[in-house]
């Protein structure tokens, strides 16, 4: 089990919630759940998980409010707003609900997906619960869920599409291709809140395709308490990339 003030989030989830956008008010309470889950004694397994996926758990929305989830106000329209969210996503639960028969409290199980991936729990990395009050934007559940994974590892790096970013295609003919520009500006802010909040730079390398111009992913590599990189290698990227150095 871990610590009160770390919450295990395994690679498998952080593929798994980089293809699916939510609102910041979902994000927020979809990692406090994923923490919560640690806490009931349906708690993450490696093996056996089919049987907890069908059962439904609780909680007070006074312990997701002090997770930093929502705000502390004893009202629940966060909550209302997140949960209607999240009721839209079968891929994530099989039910959440605010309780009508115990106010106050909410309800949930995961979706057999989410049991799943959380069973794969190596590779994994630990989050700061605290982590969870500094999601304010878009892309910052897919960011924090793929940097936690990433950073004991000897080169940590993470690769994100343009698709994945929610932008546009540039060219109808060529869909995996998506405007350098738009990239920068949608990648480069949530960056660098985090870049501040961690304390660590990031190096992003915008790649093209190898036979045709066309910016089409961008490789985020950062260094970590274990990493390998130096201030050479952790910026050299093949031919035709533009490297931008994100710093704290």
């Amino acid at each position: 089990m871990m610590s009160n003030d770390k919450v295990r989030i395994t690679a498998d989830l952080a593929e798994t919630v980089t293809s699916i956008p939510l609102p910041v008010a979902a994000q927020k309470l979809f990692l406090a759940l994923v923490c919560m889950q640690e806490k009931t004694p349906q708690r993450w397994v490696r093996e056996g998980w089919n049987a907890r996926a069908a059962t439904q758990v609780f909680c007070r929305l006074d312990d997701l409010r002090a997770l930093g989830c929502a705000p502390k106000a004893g009202n629940s329209r966060f909550f209302k707003h997140a949960v209607g969210a999240l009721q839209g996503r079968p891929d994530l639960f099989r039910r959440i609900a605010l309780s009508t028969e115990a106010p106050g409290y909410l309800v949930w199980s995961f979706s057999p997906s989410i049991w799943e991936a959380m069973s794969q729990m190596e590779p994994y990395g630990l989050m700061d619960v605290g982590d969870i009050a500094r999601i304010s934007g878009r892309l910052d559940l897919m960011l924090l869920t793929r940097i936690v994974v990433q950073r004991n590892k000897f080169k940590p790096t993470v690769v994100l599409t343009g698709a994945e970013l929610g932008l546009r295609a540039a060219d109808a003919a060529h869909p995996e291709i998506f405007a350098l520009r738009d990239l920068r500006r949608r990648l480069e802010p949530a960056l660098q809140k985090w870049a501040r909040h961690t304390g660590s730079p990031f190096v992003v390398g915008y790649e093209q395709r190898a036979h045709v111009p066309g910016h089409v992913r961008a490789s985020i590599r950062f260094p970590g308490p274990k990493s390998v990189w130096t201030p050479d290698t952790i910026a050299t990227f093949p031919i035709n990339t533009d490297v931008v150095a994100i710093t704290p």
